[in-house]
């Protein structure tokens, strides 16, 4: 074993279960915090499946053992193990196994985006933006309490928008940002432009 390899636990079958991620000879856990289906991929990808359908929290499948691995995983979707995603850290984490991650992974393919990064990142990311298909993250501009606007906004984006993260209010799949009246016809050239 090499750390960094990963295995799935407790699922009753062979494509779903708690992560686990092997770290100085033994196996552990993953917390949920921060856990998305853009993390789950790298898992279900890394044992050979084509992509995740579902990113589970709060011990899905049954509780792990062993220590508390990796915490507020980040991946970006192209890591071969968790262990390359921005996180806290090997063992740092105040999460109990009730947190362990889960994952549900699949052969089906889907309309998937890779960045080619041979050129301007902002093209690329520009691309991605611009299909508004693969969605991973839907963003709701509400204005006053009022949703006034949705769309498909992609996690990549907002991880390369810097300004646009500062409206993002906790990270997931879906994000209300809070905005001006007189801003709304703007959002969508902020995010799409802000990044270049």
């Amino acid at each position: 074993m090499n750390d960094g390899d990963m295995r799935l636990a407790d699922g009753g079958a062979t494509n779903q279960g708690h992560v686990e991620i092997f770290y100085r000879g033994q196996w552990g856990t993953v917390c949920d915090n921060l856990w998305d289906l853009t993390d789950a991929s790298v898992v279900c990808r890394a044992l050979g499946f084509e992509n995740a359908t579902q990113a589970l929290g709060r011990a899905a499948f049954r509780q792990g053992s062993g220590p508390i691995m990796l915490d507020k995983v980040q991946c970006m979707g192209t890591e071969a193990s968790l262990a390359d995603c921005k996180s806290l850290g090997w063992l740092k984490s105040n999460c109990r196994h009730e947190r362990d991650a889960g994952v549900v992974c699949t052969n089906e393919t889907r309309s998937t985006h890779s960045l080619d990064l041979s050129r301007e990142l902002s093209e690329a990311l520009g691309q991605i933006f611009d299909s508004q298909q693969g969605c991973d993250l839907s963003i709701s501009v509400s204005v006053q309490g009022e949703d006034a606007l949705g769309f498909c906004g992609h996690t990549v984006i907002l991880t390369a928008n810097l300004e646009a993260q500062a409206l993002w209010k906790e990270p997931g799949s879906n994000v209300t940002m809070s905005v001006d009246a007189e801003c709304v016809p703007m959002v969508r050239d902020f995010l799409r432009y802000f990044y270049s």
